[in-house]
């Protein structure tokens, strides 16, 4: 029998009718009229009621639509010229054709596509995500952020296949539809633009989270605003705030010695925490260190007028916290104090180890004098391809904002050969209008009866690919050369380049660095103390460093980040502060339970300090331990 009810189909309107022409008409039996009805409902998805009279099929008709019924009528037809040839006795019983292959390759995809499409029979998939009311409180819409037709989102909408679209409900909130053919499609979209509007939010919240805090706070009272030191490479901020002893108080320094208070240590963690919150979900090259430098007050109201002026501990404190802007420098040595340092490391052989200089490259040395640094020259163009410098012809014109460019190269020993090697030239892009990388952590914690700081600096560039740089910055840094007989004077440069009027009209500045890297026993943290030149032939200062070995890895999913996605890193504070200080990996399996802790994360809780965070302020302290025994206040060197 067939497996289509021919009753069931009579009196129904058929989509089609195919009269067999009486030449072609002969008899048949029902087995083959059943055969014939299955094989077009199995290949076409059409149901079919054959006509017949006194085992005579006279007529068929369709019951589908679309490419099943086109393909439905060629198999009819197909049938009606071959069926005049055949006697009744012929097809009486089943024949088994000759397996073909290529035959049935094309009829299994004949299938499958033809199951792909009975989805269009029913109503459309869709999904709606609801605007959240933190935006609709701040009377940000989705046109406001991803443009009027939510051209933003196009990559989303091409990458899955799916239609986006912005509706307002009758109570007037904002609320976004996604459709498509498959469901799957519409899930992947949805999660790609949940990402998308939780990143929306972090960005129109502005969660980062400032800490000011002055470690050595029992070891004075009063503040003392005294004169920058001459040897500083740049003289814009003058001022510089230093605590002063007191007999009443601590004795300087002891503070190294106190285990940090565990309120100090929750608020750093949350603040840090927030901080690469804000960025997980933001394409970019990052970088994260922990720099220890010079203080220096940066504000229109404090002058050189007011140097000598002594203030209140607790009202320093809250100016800083309030409209007078602190800045941790990336200095902290002029070059006699700096190569002090740098022997005082590698004496430090109860604390440090030696490492590779340059991470997975190149071998360990054998003791930590025998460190070779790696050299890195940073440069900053305005872009060449951009209007600069000219005059306009008829009227004047709003100059365009600025556009600069970053053009970075390092160079590593090679063991086998004993050479420096040049590495391939980095392009970056700077915001526009900015002059330095863009900042989106700011914790410093103050050593202020020495005038230091440890500021805690995530930054962030827009990388470029080589192909789309300017051919005369392309040019230059083909043609930078490291000199084969540097000899670390003070004043000589260790590269070489072409200095053509187009390279010299558009160079703002650069810097030529030294980066020297000793590891941290028992942990996966780094020490960097680095040589700084800053043309034009200025003497060198000496700026100190601390990073974890694995910070770089995972900040670098965000250079290749897809849009609408977020840097996979479990728990964040356990994958960056890991538990004792070693490698993340190795602890990746004791926190399952902490995995949702990020999706609740508030600038207003702050989470117990965890181990991670205790060991590398402990670590920190010791260095900064080291720091002071050799140099004392901050420029100067002890005896």
């Amino acid at each position: 029998m067939s497996a289509i009810d021919q009753n069931a189909l009579r009196g129904m309107k058929p989509n089609r009718i195919i009269p067999v022409p009486p030449e072609f008409r002969r008899s048949c039996r029902a087995s083959e009229r059943d055969l014939i009805i299955n094989d077009i409902h199995v290949n076409t998805g059409c149901r079919v009621l054959a006509q017949w009279d006194q085992s005579i099929i006279y007529q068929f008709e369709i019951f589908g639509t679309g490419a099943g019924l086109e393909k439905a009528i060629r198999y009819i037809n197909q049938w009606i010229s071959n069926a005049h040839t055949k006697s009744k006795e012929s097809t009486a019983w089943a024949k088994t054709p000759a397996f073909d292959a290529n035959a049935w390759y094309y009829e299994q995809v004949e299938g499958l596509e033809l199951q792909r499409k009975q989805v269009f029979k029913g109503p459309a998939p869709e999904s709606t995500v609801r605007w959240p009311d933190e935006l609709n409180d701040q009377e940000v819409s989705p046109r406001d952020v991803f443009n009027n037709k939510l051209e933003a989102l196009d990559p989303i909408r091409m990458h899955n296949e799916v239609y986006i679209d912005c509706v307002r409900t009758r109570s007037s909130e904002w609320q976004i539809e996604i459709q498509a053919h498959e469901m799957a499609n519409i899930e992947a979209a949805e999660a790609q633009l949940k990402t998308m509007i939780e990143k929306v939010k972090t960005d129109v919240m502005a969660l980062q989270n400032t800490v000011n805090m002055i470690l050595d706070d029992q070891e004075g009272l009063k503040v003392i605003l005294e004169r920058a030191d001459p040897w500083w490479p740049n003289q814009e901020d003058r001022v510089v705030p230093r605590l002063l002893p007191s007999g009443i108080m601590d004795f300087p320094g002891s503070f190294r010695g106190e285990l940090m208070h565990f309120t100090e240590l929750s608020r750093i963690q949350h603040a840090f925490q927030l901080a690469l919150e804000a960025v997980r979900h933001r394409k970019g090259a990052y970088d994260l260190v922990i720099r220890l430098g010079c203080l220096a007050i940066h504000s229109k109201r404090i002058t050189e007028n007011d140097i000598g002026k002594r203030y209140k501990k607790e009202a320093f404190l809250k100016s800083i916290d309030g409209s007078l802007q602190l800045s941790v420098k990336k200095w902290f040595a002029n070059d006699a104090s700096g190569h002090q340092m740098l022997k005082s490391l590698c004496s430090a052989t109860k604390f440090l180890e030696p490492i590779k200089s340059a991470g997975y490259f190149g071998s360990i040395p054998d003791t930590l004098d025998k460190t070779r640094p790696v050299f890195r020259g940073t440069w900053v163009f305005r872009d060449p391809s951009m209007p600069f410098g000219q005059k306009p012809v008829t009227s004047p014109v709003v100059a365009p904002p600025l556009s600069l460019i970053v053009v970075q190269i390092d160079w590593i020993y090679d063991d086998d050969e004993s050479v420096y090697e040049k590495n391939p030239p980095r392009f970056y892009r700077l915001e526009q209008g900015a002059r330095n990388p863009k900042e989106h952590m700011d914790i410093n914690l103050l050593e202020l009866g020495e005038s230091r700081g440890w500021h805690f600096a995530l930054e962030s560039l827009n990388p470029i690919s080589p192909k789309s740089v300017s051919p005369v910055l392309a040019s230059f840094a083909k043609g930078v050369k490291m000199r084969s007989d540097y000899s670390f004077q003070p004043n000589e440069r260790f590269a070489d380049w072409d200095a053509t009027p187009t390279v010299k009209s558009h160079l703002a500045s650069g810097r030529l660095d030294a980066i020297y890297s000793f590891g941290v026993k028992d942990t996966c943290y780094k020490v960097e103390l680095t040589r700084m030149s800053y043309p034009p032939q200025k003497p060198p200062v000496w700026g100190l460093g601390v990073r974890h070995t694995e910070w770089a890895t995972y900040l670098g999913e965000l250079e290749r980040l897809p849009i609408g996605r977020k840097a996979d890193w479990g728990h964040t504070i356990t994958t960056f502060l890991p538990d004792h200080g070693q490698s993340s990996y190795t602890a990746s399996g004791e926190d399952g339970d902490l995995q949702l802790s990020n999706l609740t994360l508030s600038p207003d809780i702050e989470s117990p300090p965890r181990k991670g965070i205790r060991i590398l302020m402990e670590k920190l302290l010791q260095i900064s331990a080291i720091v002071s025994s050799t140099m004392g206040p901050a420029g100067s060197v002890g005896i």
